[in-house]
């Protein structure tokens, strides 16, 4: 049987690296969405598209049903994400 101590420590080493894999997919997003706005800008398009959205929050409604995770925690998390997006895109605008 494992040490409970040495249990513990790899178990935070693995949710350190699972944070830093995170933190890398939300600037992968966010760079996402920069390149986003530059064709917003083109093709004369809003920041904001309801529609779009509505799809991912269906969508994540849709996984977290899959991987059996509270819709509202999750939900929450990227809506956040959705508004910082919306901000840089209007920041971009701007340049």
């Amino acid at each position: 049987m494992e040490d409970p101590n040495e249990r513990l420590r790899k178990i935070r080493q693995e949710i350190d690296e699972i944070d830093e894999k995170l933190v890398y997919l939300i600037a992968k997003r966010i760079e996402c969405g920069k390149e986003i706005v530059h064709l917003k800008k083109i093709l004369n398009y809003p920041v904001e598209d309801g529609k779009r959205e509505r799809e991912i929050r269906d969508r994540i409604f849709k996984l977290c049903e899959k991987y059996n995770l509270d819709v509202e925690v999750v939900w929450d998390i990227i809506k956040t994400l959705i508004e910082y997006s919306k901000k840089i895109q209007r920041e971009e605008l701007k340049k």
